[in-house]
């Protein structure tokens, strides 16, 4: 009796541990991190580094789909038990979710028209906001960029979207005269096609810790420590067997990931 009674607890164990899930709150409209193709499926660097976090932690990943600036509102009502959708590592940010380690660097620089004329910083490298006056800014909702422009450039006409692809369209409708844009995803997505010819980026890449982080990490609720600890196990497994390696050249043939894991 008690040894049918244990094979039937391992076997309910076993059944609970299969159906373990993990959801994942994306925007599933940021190629080439989280998008969805023609199809209808979801795709991106951060969806495989997503599924290949719940293989690692033995789970189930179901994605959920959502503005940007609900990613966070989401987790903490426990809608989604993770954010993995570009989101930098923050102070301010801290003080309400927890962080994995960086998986990619956060960078920002701005974009324009070829020949514009806009020099948003002046020749020592220091923010021109006078620069700016009379133009519109593009930037997207409750980002870090949101952030840093807001601060770093007072009394600049700023229009926020909710996608970075909205954005980008009115950039080149002229509904705005400059955008402040993550330089990786504008580049490949928007200056190498023939939609960006008549558009680059103008200043230098935008580095500043106070505004843009550590870089971009999971997002984790800071009661849930032990998941906490599961994907960062994952992620540094990763680092240290080349898979990450190997998803991040199916996108770019250069390194995304921050300083201190190369």
């Amino acid at each position: 009796m008690k040894k049918t009674l244990l094979i039937a607890l391992l076997a309910l164990s076993s059944l609970t541990a299969a159906a373990r899930e993990v959801k994942v709150g994306v925007q599933c409209t940021y190629p080439p991190y989280n998008f969805k193709d023609p199809s209808g499926t979801l795709k991106g660097f951060e969806v495989d580094i997503a599924r290949e976090l719940g293989k690692r932690m033995k789970t189930d990943v179901a994605f959920v789909c959502m503005a940007f600036d609900g990613l966070i509102p989401a987790l903490l009502s426990k809608k989604i038990d993770v954010i993995a959708s570009s989101l930098s590592i923050t102070e301010t940010r801290r003080k309400s979710i927890d962080f994995s380690v960086p998986y990619r660097a956060s960078t920002a620089r701005f974009v324009g028209r070829k020949g514009g004329g806009v020099q948003p910083f002046k020749p020592d490298g220091t923010p021109n906001p006078a620069a700016l006056k009379g133009k519109v800014v593009g930037v997207q909702r409750a980002t870090t960029n949101d952030s840093y422009l807001a601060g770093e450039f007072p009394g600049v006409e700023i229009n926020r979207y909710d996608s970075a692809e909205n954005l980008l369209l009115d950039l080149v409708a002229q509904r705005i005269d400059v955008a402040l844009v993550g330089p990786v995803k504008v580049e490949m997505d928007f200056l190498s096609k023939p939609e960006g010819r008549n558009f680059e980026f103008v200043g230098p890449e935008l580095e500043s810790r106070k505004y843009f982080g550590d870089g971009v990490g999971v997002g984790v609720r800071k009661e849930d420590q032990a998941l906490l600890g599961e994907v960062n196990s994952a992620l540094k497994g990763m680092f240290a067997d080349g898979t990450y390696k190997s998803i991040n050249q199916r996108y770019w043939s250069f390194s995304v990931l921050p300083a201190v894991w190369k």
